[in-house]
């Protein structure tokens, strides 16, 4: 799926360190050029940049942070940098959120920086559902660094000679508008979303003439149930006890002609933050002949202290990637929820359980 595993394969059948960044590089650049978008295996934890509809789905004020780092032993590594706001506007139903985003790909070959607004409203279908509908403008600057590139005429029968490339370049910065909508279906316990971006289909080419490399539009559809263990209670003296509860989550995204599927399990135990995921869809379908859609399998542990909760993943790889000792993939997750004061003659809004770890 996103950040092209299939697509990789091959270049990483190291012949010589040479080779293998040469041949990294390359396919980084014509993989982007597809446009495949970012994957965070922590999902649900940056949650804002999964679902526009998420926007203010705390009922409070909430900033996240996010950091990605994917294949770090390779030269076409992957860093990702996010912060996100949300606020919902309970008068009014409605949460607003902002996001900002860095990503640098290959050895900072290729750099994007992103500012999106989101816009969700909450509408209660009945006493039991309720249905947040959102939407997000995007601004997305991209820019190639052409020096970092090395291409076939400056190599002859000795190596790399060093001369300077007769190759022709386009710009080396796009900029453009991207639009994204989605919409969650939520109960106490369960949850049902569906997020559609690119609905523009912008053209990200850097060439100047009539090449283009428009975006495909990418879907995500999400579900999962929360399954309490224990709650805590509520007495005279406050709550007490410990909360532990399960939520088996599952994620299918597509993007042009790649698709996976997250299916894992979120957990939580007091204060302790666990969970495991699989990624790909080895049986059902293949990126092509011999070849079976496996990726990663992600593992996670976390810390929540009151509003603050820090989660850590990390992603094993399991396809045929995993020969070239890519380092696997890291991410880091700092989200802190603002404490409202209790309303007493407000309703409390319902609870959204997509993994919600606060009280």
């Amino acid at each position: 799926m996103s950040r092209g595993p299939n697509k990789r394969i091959e270049a990483r059948k190291p012949a010589s360190a040479k080779i293998v960044r040469i041949f990294a590089l390359l396919i980084s650049l014509s993989w982007h050029s597809l446009a495949q978008d970012i994957q965070f295996s922590q999902f649900y934890a940056n949650i804002l940049y999964l679902n526009p509809a998420f926007a203010g789905s705390a009922n409070a004020s909430r900033a996240i942070f996010h950091q990605r780092i994917q294949w770090p032993h390779l030269d076409a590594k992957y860093i990702t940098s996010s912060f996100s706001l949300d606020h919902q506007f309970e008068k009014i139903n409605s949460g607003v959120g902002l996001i900002l985003l860095k990503d640098w790909q290959g050895a900072n070959t290729i750099s994007s920086t992103e500012a999106a607004m989101l816009y969700s409203y909450e509408l209660s279908v009945s006493s039991k559902f309720s249905l947040r509908a959102g939407a997000k403008v995007n601004y997305v600057s991209r820019y190639i660094n052409y020096n970092y590139l090395t291409l076939p005429d400056q190599y002859s029968n000795n190596g790399f000679s060093g001369v300077e490339t007769q190759e022709s370049f386009g710009n080396n910065k796009i900029n453009y508008l991207d639009f994204s909508v989605g919409g969650v279906l939520y109960s106490d316990r369960f949850w049902l979303g569906i997020a559609s971006d690119h609905l523009n289909r912008p053209n990200q080419s850097f060439s100047s003439g009539r090449d283009t490399s428009r975006l495909p539009i990418k879907m995500d559809f999400t579900t999962g149930t929360k399954i309490y263990i224990e709650k805590k209670r509520t007495t005279a003296f406050g709550e007490e006890g410990k909360e532990i509860n399960l939520t088996p989550t599952v994620h299918y995204k597509f993007q042009g002609k790649s698709d996976q599927v997250d299916l894992g399990l979120y957990g939580l135990y007091d204060h302790i933050i666990f969970g495991f995921w699989y990624r790909g869809i080895p049986l059902l379908k293949q990126y092509r002949a011999g070849l079976q859609n496996n990726e990663s399998m992600v593992f996670l542990t976390g810390w929540k202290i009151q509003r603050l909760l820090v989660s850590y993943s990390y992603d094993f790889t399991v396809s045929k990637l995993a020969r070239a000792n890519t380092g696997g993939s890291h991410e880091l997750n700092i989200t802190y929820v603002w404490e409202y004061p209790k309303k007493k003659k407000t309703k409390p809004m319902k609870r959204l359980p997509c993994p919600d770890f606060f009280d």
